[in-house]
């Protein structure tokens, strides 16, 4: 039985099931190939008829997992990145978006106004799909009775490739990716109602690159009045790429394709653009990447940490949290676990340079019986997740708005020396109420960590409170207590659990911070 909703381009069919109703695959703007490519989203063709979405649309064409990173993955990842990256349809028509229903929420004489969450799917700038069965929101939407959209955009090369200096209709080439987000969003404005939403109350949340997508958003004017609400998982994009070393991105990617101009290069093929894009500098410390991430110009006039500071993002309620060790599930190879005090500093020195030896002493100092791999792992986990996310955290009070409300999610599983930390991802499936797509989480400690994560992200998005009964009283993080709620089988708020680590950091400047 499907259920069927007009929008603003035609009408649409989707899947009912006891829980609710599911629409896959509703395009939002048009084919981005041919004359669209590098160029901002441009609106969908109406359509006559009842357009059936029942089946998720193309991903934007794009690397995997391993090659965004370039370096060997943990089996946590591993496992993951096998189903993220599993066989689909990849195409540059890839600008459609997802819409879960609870019961009755599809129904168009419903006159339900429930609060909206939009998904923004995690890999960095360069990789990712809204159809991971991970992010599968059937039962959060009939846990919640919220309606709840997933969106692809554009990816790496193709969403965020500055082509500024080549004529004014590619001057936000550099940004596309971020604008096709700015497009879903949109789209819920104007035709979430008609699903059973309120487009007033929108709360958009995001894991990885996801987050680091909403700390972008906040920042974009365009953005501005299109969500209430954020809620941000393990990243945090603190600076965008500057106009300069985009444009030498640019210059180089344009001399491995042997093409001097804008004409030439748009007549790339996608894998040849895609191919190229692996063979150039990679940027980054911990984790190097691929160098295209979004653009300071026009669509982003300054970095997000500066934007939010002073006020971008003011009067929006944001929960921000990550895990205890997010580095983990990146650089906790095999090889790691034989780390020495030499191999140790080397490490450290590549990832902080000058500020390597006053970070490594004082961590040292703190934990003076930890193994090198434990002890790198905890460096790294603060230094790309951790400290940037209490930067953002900070901003985001700064810029007179609401304070946040923040998280450290705990839970996790023992490591070959026997230590329990919680890798990047750990939280997403409690969240999300979606353990039976990641077995591994299974148990009797799932029960406890769903109705925490979920239950924050729901009360968010509908009181604008992350307090639920599964934990205690969540009071915001400000500079004065920095009240933070540790999530775990028995979650419990501690006040600046990150102390005597956040002073090691005070006079380390935000550009070594983050994955970027």
């Amino acid at each position: 039985m499907t259920g069927v909703v007009q929008t603003s381009h035609g009408a649409v069919s989707g899947r009912r099931s006891t829980g609710g109703t599911t629409f896959l695959g509703i395009p939002y703007g048009a084919d981005t190939g041919g004359a669209n490519r590098f160029r901002p989203p441009q609106p969908v063709a109406p359509w006559e008829g009842v357009r059936d979405c029942v089946e998720y649309g193309p991903s934007c064409p794009q690397i995997t997992v391993g090659e965004m990173t370039g370096q060997e993955l943990t089996d946590d990842i591993e496992a993951l990145a096998g189903v993220w990256n599993r066989e689909r349809v990849m195409s540059e028509d890839c600008l459609v978006l997802n819409v879960w229903t609870p019961q009755g929420g599809a129904d168009s004489a419903t006159t339900a106004q429930r609060p909206v969450l939009v998904w923004l799917h995690g890999g960095g700038f360069a990789t990712g799909s809204a159809s991971w069965p991970l992010y599968d929101f059937a039962r959060l939407s009939s846990r919640g009775d919220v309606v709840v959209v997933s969106v692809n955009h554009r990816l790496g090369v193709l969403g965020f490739c500055d082509l500024s200096a080549h004529g004014d209709d590619v001057a936000d080439s550099g940004n596309v990716g971020m604008l096709d987000i700015v497009a879903a969003l949109g789209w819920v404005h104007d035709n979430i109602a008609a699903f059973g939403g309120d487009p007033g109350n929108v709360t958009v949340f995001g894991e990885s690159g996801g987050g680091a997508k909403i700390t972008a958003l906040l920042a974009m004017p365009a953005a501005r009045g299109l969500f209430q609400q954020v809620f941000v998982m393990s990243g945090a994009l603190l600076h965008g790429v500057d106009p300069d070393a985009a444009r030498d991105i640019t210059r180089q990617l344009f001399d491995l394709l042997g093409v001097s101009d804008l004409a030439e290069f748009a007549t790339v093929d996608v894998a040849s653009l895609i191919a190229a894009s692996l063979r150039l500098p990679r940027r980054g410390r911990v984790v190097p990447m691929v160098p295209f991430s979004p653009t300071l110009g026009s669509s982003l006039p300054a970095h997000p940490i500066d934007a939010i500071r002073h006020g971008s993002a003011s009067g929006v309620q944001a929960v921000v949290g990550c895990t205890s060790h997010e580095m983990l599930s990146f650089v906790g190879t095999q090889e790691l676990w034989s780390l020495d005090e030499a191999g140790l500093i080397v490490r450290v020195e590549r990832d902080l340079g000058a500020d390597a030896a006053r970070v490594l002493a004082a961590y040292r100092a703190l934990r003076p019986d930890e193994s090198p791999a434990s002890l790198y792992i905890t460096i790294a986990s603060d230094q790309t997740m951790r400290v940037a996310h209490i930067r953002l955290a900070e901003a985001l009070e700064a810029g007179g708005g609401p304070a946040p409300f923040c998280y450290l999610f705990s839970w996790g599983y023992p490591g070959p020396d026997g230590v329990v930390r919680s890798g990047h991802g750990t939280d997403m499936a409690f969240c999300f109420d979606t353990v039976a797509a990641a077995p591994a989480f299974a148990g009797p400690h799932a029960a406890p960590l769903v109705d925490a994560m979920s239950g924050a992200l729901l009360g968010l998005a509908g009181r604008r409170d992350p307090a639920t009964a599964g934990v205690p009283a969540w009071p915001a993080y400000t500079r004065a207590d920095r009240a933070t709620m540790v999530i775990d089988v028995a979650s419990h708020m501690v006040p600046d659990p990150f102390g005597p680590e956040r002073g090691i950091w005070d006079d380390v400047g935000d550009a070594v911070l983050g994955i970027r």
